[in-house]
């Protein structure tokens, strides 16, 4: 709102509406990123080799990612002052657009989108079943239009104007939740029918998974808790990503004793853990894996992240630029996945997201497409410490359920550990930075829904309409004022 009413009484009255647009919109960006990334500053120092330079780099971060509120602030004003577009009718549709642009790319990162703000209103993240997360952000705008004229309208003095203006408010948000209601399927009388999954929550610290010199007692504590949890009778184990901080398949003395364990207790168990190929010429090529452990069969497939975090397990372009591979900022140094591997476990055929994947659309609808029976999210958060980026990551999991109408698993390292039904329901979550054992059992998979078959069309709608409307501004040209005649005084 203070940025809709900052476009509508000053950016359209600036001789260059666009330009003024542009600086309103990146001031509200860099406050609202500045504030929504503030654990980049916390990040702990195990995660980088330069510990002080978290501080420029959330600054950075936060000035790179102000840029997509200014297109949409400066294309706004822009609609406002060529077409008479109000704001309120503008800003919803420049934001959103905005809002996919910010997803796209190597540097994409829809972290904080504003779809992702109502996770926890079942009703309202219904809507992700049939437009995804843009959808549900789009009833959000909407109704922020809505307000955002009716507090221009009350400004003026014009108070039945800005009656409309909040009755309209109501009616979308009534619809929203009314409309997410009647989308929400039902829940299964009885309880889930599922399999039992149970996840394991290590806890283990990065100085500790990382020192090259805890290996054996990090795979020690991880076969401890998963063999209290067989008292529970699961049908599936889960470990988080890179759980042990060792490659398992390459590291003959951890590869027996999992497959010794998961050959004697007769479950599967699925992992995420780092991996290697050697080539020929001394190269090698070093992946960020899941693969599934399965009782007298070995490993049976594995899937390798394919997008990657930006700056923390690959710098950005670096196919473009080799050099920039010699930069040690402390990230991995990964090489992206080429395939989205479904992994058979226990009947079931499992959609794995690697932490960061998580907070992307296409793998899961891709996987659900594809015959997926079950989503997992595998992750480990410890580089966050106790800051608001473990629940912002978590909530943005949640709704791959409901664009898929699948099951979610979500294993972490030192949490948030819980499951998502097909609904979008969260159960089970445990706390954060404790040795946890969540065994539940799972929903079952609802009927594939639109989002499946259509992706993002708002998304790339909204875009193209952006796109449109700005090109026709550059067409059209710039009003000017009449010169003053000389001999009116």
């Amino acid at each position: 709102m203070p940025l809709g009413i900052a476009l509508e009484t000053r950016a359209v009255a600036d001789p260059r509406p666009g330009r003024a647009g542009f600086r309103s919109g990146y001031l509200a960006g860099f406050v609202f990123f500045l504030g929504g990334l503030h654990w980049i500053a916390f990040l702990k120092p195990v995660a980088v080799t330069v510990p002080w330079i978290v501080y420029p780099a959330w600054v950075a971060g936060a000035a790179y990612l102000a840029l997509y509120p200014a297109l949409a602030g400066g294309a706004a004003a822009l609609f406002r002052a060529r077409f008479g577009v109000p704001t309120a009718a503008a800003l919803p549709v420049t934001w959103l657009a905005a809002e996919k642009l910010r997803s796209l790319g190597e540097m994409g990162f829809p972290w904080l989108s504003i779809g992702y703000t109502p996770w926890r209103s079942l009703a309202l993240i219904q809507w992700a079943s049939i437009g995804g997360v843009a959808l549900v952000g789009a009833w959000l705008v909407a109704v922020n239009g809505c307000l955002i004229g009716a507090w221009l309208a009350r400004s003026k003095g014009r108070g039945r104007r800005a009656a409309v203006f909040l009755g309209a408010a109501a009616l979308l948000g009534l619809a929203a939740y009314g409309g997410g209601s009647a989308l929400m399927p039902a829940s299964i009388p009885g309880g889930y029918s599922g399999p039992r999954v149970a996840l394991i929550q290590g806890n283990v610290p990065g100085e500790i998974k990382w020192s090259g010199t805890h290996q054996k007692e990090v795979l020690a504590k991880f076969l401890s808790l998963s063999r209290q949890a067989l008292a529970q009778k699961p049908d599936l184990l889960i470990w988080p990503e890179t759980a042990t901080g060792s490659y398992l398949k390459r590291d003959l003395p951890s590869l027996i004793a999992v497959q010794s364990f998961v050959d004697s207790a007769n479950v599967p168990l699925l992992a995420g853990y780092p991996d290697y190929e050697l080539h020929q010429d001394g190269s090698y090529r070093l992946t960020n894996a899941a693969g599934v452990f399965a009782p007298g069969r070995g490993i049976l497939g594995q899937y390798e992240k394919m997008h990657l975090v930006p700056f923390g397990e690959r710098l950005p372009f670096e196919w473009l630029i080799p050099a920039l591979a010699k930069i040690d900022f402390g990230q991995a140094e990964f090489a992206p996945g080429d395939s989205l591997v479904l992994l058979e476990a226990d009947g079931e055929r499992a959609c794995v997201l690697v932490c960061f994947e998580s907070i992307f659309e296409d793998a899961s609808r891709q996987a659900r497409a594809r015959g997926a029976t079950l989503l997992v999210n595998i992750t480990n958060d410890e580089w966050f410490g106790r800051t608001g980026a473990l629940y912002q990551h978590a909530a943005m999991a949640v709704f791959r359920s409901v664009e898929t109408r699948l099951p979610l698993a979500r294993c972490a390292n030192t949490g948030l550990t819980f499951f998502v039904d097909a609904r979008g329901e969260p159960y089970g979550m445990g706390g954060v930075f404790e040795d946890l054992i969540r065994v539940g059992r799972l929903d079952v998979p609802r009927p594939a829904p639109p989002f499946v078959r259509w992706g993002d069309l708002l998304g790339a709608a909204v875009l193209a309409l952006a796109a449109l409307g700005v090109l026709a501004c550059a067409a059209r040209p710039r009003k000017r004022s009449a010169p003053l005649n000389p001999r009116s005084g």
